[in-house]
């Protein structure tokens, strides 16, 4: 009784259960899900490079001075960073990777321009976990810096045509537009400065809300006069060469949208001379983006048979974003896209088959004797370049093992026991 008595109480004490789950607005990805985004990274790597890009990385953290431009009460949503150890914390989880890019740039004022860099990595936002929209993510960037003129910026457009057409996706509109034609409606339309981005955000609503709706939410904010000039700007269509007719008509004796025109003339025939179809891409006058941030050319993408989706690759020059870090402009553009929602767009067109497993063959364990002969054969074929798995589970039945190859979706099964041994071949 004495013994059992001492066996009980040396009995470890029972764990506290821990819930196995995330945070809200973070996601996990299994091997099927894994396998096709490192080939939707590969493919993006690759058009990147083919298009002169090369890749840098930066820290997930930064100085939260860094990201924020060092406003104190700045509007930007960003996680902060704390050590177990520190009392209070300087540093955030960056929210993009522009940010971070000008801050590279910086610290190494040496570096050759114009710069063509790309980089793939996770970004942060500390904003309330919604349906659809993580707090965690993937984006994969391409931006040139030190390069002022439209060839920069058409690069920019012709690396976006080109990753939809490397990944198959042929019915997709890149729509451009520049800040300085919509800063232009200042004095077009002649309405006090200070509603000018409050104009520019009404304006960006139009695929979603129609012109109608555009009018309704203008009528709020403007007078019956201006608003019949930016009713006349909306109404602009036709071909490229027709909307920049009639954009040079409306604009002139403006400068600043006349500057922005004739960028917009020199993008579209670089893109012509790169043979860029021009279904896939477009002048588009509503076109607004980063109200704050970008300086001339804008452009976003979507999918025409997944307009829910939204946009998927965009972005634009930012010549104003080096000034806190170097006190001067340095012209820069790029474009930005969402991995996570490609890979949620390629899956929806049906043009990805996930698997489960990235191992071609699978060598079965079946005889402990033979275990040496099934060592060498996977080193054989792992030198042939055949990713190849030794089965290492408890279970040594042949139709255990067999179905676990099924269950993963392994595509060959090497089977090699006494029967096989003698007559020195293995069955596949």
């Amino acid at each position: 009784m004495k013994e059992k008595k001492q066996r009980i109480q040396e009995k470890p004490p029972r764990a506290r259960r821990i819930k196995p789950e995330l945070p809200g607005g973070f996601r996990d990805y299994g091997p099927g899900e894994m396998i096709i985004k490192q080939k939707i990274i590969a493919k993006l790597k690759k058009t990147f490079e083919d298009f002169g890009f090369d890749p840098i990385e930066t820290p997930d953290v930064e100085r939260t001075e860094v990201l924020t431009g060092g406003e104190k009460e700045s509007q930007k949503i960003i996680f902060n960073v704390k050590g177990s150890k520190e009392k209070k914390s300087d540093t955030s989880l960056r929210f993009d990777l522009t940010v971070p890019l000008a801050r590279f740039l910086a610290m190494r004022p040496e570096i050759e321009k114009p710069f063509k860099r790309y980089q793939i990595g996770n970004v942060y936002r500390g904003e309330s976990p919604q349906a659809g929209r993580f707090r965690e993510f993937m984006q994969a960037d391409v931006d040139i810096v030190g390069a002022s003129s439209s060839d920069a910026d058409s690069e920019i457009v012709a690396v976006i045509y080109q990753s939809f057409k490397n990944f198959g996706i042929n019915r997709f509109m890149i729509k451009i537009n520049n800040r300085k034609i919509l800063n232009g409606m200042l004095r077009l339309a002649g309405f006090p400065e200070k509603k000018l981005i409050d104009v520019i955000r009404v304006i960006d609503k139009t695929d979603k809300i129609g012109k109608e709706g555009i009018e309704k939410e203008l009528k709020k904010i403007l007078p019956k006069k201006s608003l019949e000039k930016i009713r006349a700007f909306l109404d602009i269509g036709g071909n490229t060469k027709e909307k920049i007719l009639q954009a040079r008509e409306m604009f002139k004796g403006i400068a600043s949208a006349e500057e922005g025109i004739n960028e917009l003339i020199e993008i579209a025939r670089n893109c012509n001379a790169a043979g860029l179809d021009e279904r896939n891409w477009q002048i588009n006058f509503s076109t607004a983006r980063g109200l704050g941030y970008y300086t001339g050319p804008v452009f976003e993408s979507f999918l025409l048979d997944l307009p829910e989706i939204g946009g998927i690759f965009q972005g634009g020059r930012y010549d104003n974003l080096m000034i806190p870090f170097t006190g001067q402009k340095i012209p820069a553009v790029g474009a930005s896209l969402g991995v996570d929602r490609m890979f949620a767009a390629l899956e929806k067109l049906g043009r990805i088959e996930k698997k489960q497993t990235k191992t071609r063959v699978l060598i079965l364990n079946l005889t402990p004797e033979l275990k040496s002969d099934y060592f060498r054969m996977a080193q054989k074929l792992r030198n042939a370049n055949v990713n190849t798995s030794l089965y290492v589970g408890d279970d040594r039945a042949f139709q255990a093992q067999l179905a676990y190859a099924v269950k993963i979706q392994v595509p060959f099964v090497i089977i090699y026991g006494e029967e096989e041994k003698k007559k020195g071949r293995v069955a596949v």
